[in-house]
């Protein structure tokens, strides 16, 4: 660390993070903001953003710091996002303006910088006219060509400015008068490259450049980071065999750099008991190496998940998500050590594998529960839209949390908010009882299925899925508590068929007890096919939320004033009104063919 610069504990940093303004009690900041981390400085640089409060952090900020703004918040994907670029560049030279820096400071950071950033920054939308040598019109047909803009004379006489009269390019222009005003020259030299650049050649050039400075943040591209899912070896995990290269720890370098002020923040973020015990055997040292494997561990799942760098809500969530895996591969790796306190063994495989070995080590039965929710959702007998659009909850909930890279459980699924990213649809999946959990869940989306179609279930054709008028809203529990209403009918025929409001008041009458719970028919009829299945193990859970379902539908219907049943207030049932443009076009089908 250069000399002067000073650091912060975890403890300070955390605090000025959740209180940046807080910055302004302290006289030491031209030695403080440069030892911040990139992502910490714009972390900062948001917040202060909102409270107007620039001033406590641009002025000291280092040009790779500031660079790291643009670099974080400017881009979406592969192209830079003008507007946001611009908005920071309009802030930061503001900012310069308003504390007088002193002449010079605003060129000179551009130029270390990178000008050409601040080039394809500004060059969109903006046009430039050049004064022609002997031609005293040259003005006055600037002008005439730029009616529609908000024009902007540079001081040097030398060129004609025009923007879109908009806040983007407004901002343009002040970006523009403010590099004039630092140094004549300069402001120059950049409304000719204006000019005379070509945004593609610089934008593919500035992305490069860009993926390079990520990659020194521990953003690899999205081919390296995905390499983070792939488990591990069941005998490298154990130590029976060395760890590849790509896991060695960084406790190999016997002087490690000192760690980045947020390495050790992150770790405390969201802790996860076994983690967090070992973590305390951990000596300063070692703490300080492991924050910076996790750190880097972030990152790198930021970037395989192409969370976009810097977004204050993604790193949490990556946090989050980081940690519960780890804690999920100590807790494979304490089943393997037949002793009381596995801590010793631990804390030797963290030292051998180091953070991102972990990971991969709770990644394995991630990887399997993927596949297996992959190979239902490709069967096709539960997604539609979606994967496992056709699933009740809970099971299309999970199943759509399942499939991704990095498997996940519905949020709604734990009450543990306090581990979750805010507002997150999903939560990890931290410990071998939650995968447990996740592969029951699994199996039992299954055995719906199986129940709905199978010959030795309710024998349903599949065709019933796209009779619906809206498809997009069906589940197969819908199918199922048809069946079974329709298969208790007096009459019956047995097999599926849209039910009518006469059907419905039977039902309410006759499949509900003086208690309004459902007679036992109606749930030994589910148990009884599951059976069949091979499934019992999941008739419980099946019956209970369908029968739930049922008893609700069923004792919530809703009447006219002439005491009928409104068809279009039952919920899920299938009723005759559901499948409405089926029946009049099978209708007029038999009509034209008579």
């Amino acid at each position: 660390m250069a000399k002067g610069i000073r650091t912060l504990t975890p403890r300070d940093l955390a605090a000025i993070i959740k209180d940046p303004v807080s910055l302004e009690l302290r006289d030491d900041l031209p030695e403080l903001i440069p030892g911040l981390s990139a992502t910490t400085f714009v972390t900062l640089a948001r917040q202060l953003t909102k409270e107007q409060r620039l001033d406590l952090l641009i002025p000291h900020g280092a040009p790779e710091q500031i660079r790291a703004v643009i670099d974080f918040d400017g881009w979406r994907g592969d192209r830079l996002h003008t507007p946001a670029a611009r908005a920071w560049l309009s802030r930061v030279a503001s900012c310069l303006r308003e504390q007088q820096a002193r002449r010079g400071s605003l060129t000179a950071l551009m130029e270390s910088m990178d000008m050409e950033l601040w080039v394809l920054a500004l060059m969109a939308t903006t046009a430039v006219a050049e004064a022609e040598p002997d031609d005293d019109a040259w003005r006055d047909r600037a002008l005439a060509t730029m009616q529609s803009l908000a024009t902007y004379e540079t001081p040097d006489g030398n060129y004609i400015v025009g923007v879109p009269d908009d806040e983007v390019g407004r901002e343009a222009m002040a970006v523009i008068d403010a590099v004039y005003n630092d140094d004549l020259s300069t402001g120059a030299k950049l409304v000719r490259f204006i000019k005379y650049s070509l945004g593609s050649e610089l934008e593919e050039a500035q992305y490069r450049w860009r993926a390079g400075r990520l990659a020194d943040e521990g953003f690899p591209s999205w081919e390296e980071a995905m390499r983070l899912f792939v488990p591990i070896s069941r005998n490298e995990a154990r130590g029976d065999q060395p760890p590849s290269d790509a896991d060695a720890p960084a406790s190999d370098d016997p002087e490690p750099r000192a760690p980045r002020v947020d390495d050790e923040r992150l770790l405390s973020l969201h802790p996860r008991p076994l983690l967090s015990a070992l973590l305390e055997r951990l000596n300063p040292h070692e703490r300080g190496v492991r924050g910076r494997e996790f750190l880097l561990l972030v990152n790198e799942l930021m970037a395989a998940q192409r969370f976009e760098p810097g977004d204050d809500a993604s790193q949490r969530r990556a946090v989050d998500q980081a940690q519960a895996t780890l804690n999920l591969g100590l807790e494979l790796l304490a089943a393997e050590v037949d002793e009381r306190d596995p801590m010793s063994f631990l804390h030797g495989r963290m030292n051998a594998i180091g953070m991102r070995g972990l990971f991969r080590v709770g990644y394995g039965p991630l990887a399997r529960l993927r596949k297996a929710a992959l190979a239902l959702h490709k069967s096709g007998q539960v997604s539609l839209t979606r994967p496992g659009s056709l699933l009740d909850r809970p099971w299309g909930p999970w199943l759509r949390a399942l499939v991704e890279w990095l498997p996940e459980r519905p949020a709604s699924a734990t009450s543990d908010g306090a581990n979750r990213a805010a507002g997150a649809a999903t939560a990890p999946l931290d410990s071998r009882a939650s995968v447990r959990e996740a592969t029951e869940i699994l199996a039992q989306a299954g055995a719906l299925a199986r129940l709905v179609f199978d010959p030795r279930g309710f024998k349903m054709d599949p065709s019933w899925v796209t009779r619906v008028d809206d498809p997009a809203k069906l589940r197969l529990g819908d199918l199922i508590r048809t069946a079974l209403v329709h298969e208790q009918l007096p009459g019956s025929a047995g097999a599926l068929a849209p039910l009518t409001v006469d059907d419905l008041t039977w039902a309410r009458t006759h499949l509900l007890d003086a208690r309004g719970q459902l007679v036992p028919a109606v749930r030994d009829a589910i148990t009884e096919r599951l059976r069949r299945l091979d499934a019992d193990e999941h008739a419980d859970a099946i019956a209970d939320t369908l029968g739930t379902r049922l008893c609700v539908e069923l004792s919530g219907l809703e009447e006219t004033s002439d005491g009928v049943i409104e068809l279009g207030k039952v919920g899920g049932l299938l009723t005759i009104q559901r499948i409405s443009v089926w029946l009049k076009t099978g209708i007029d089908s038999n009509a034209s063919g008579s």
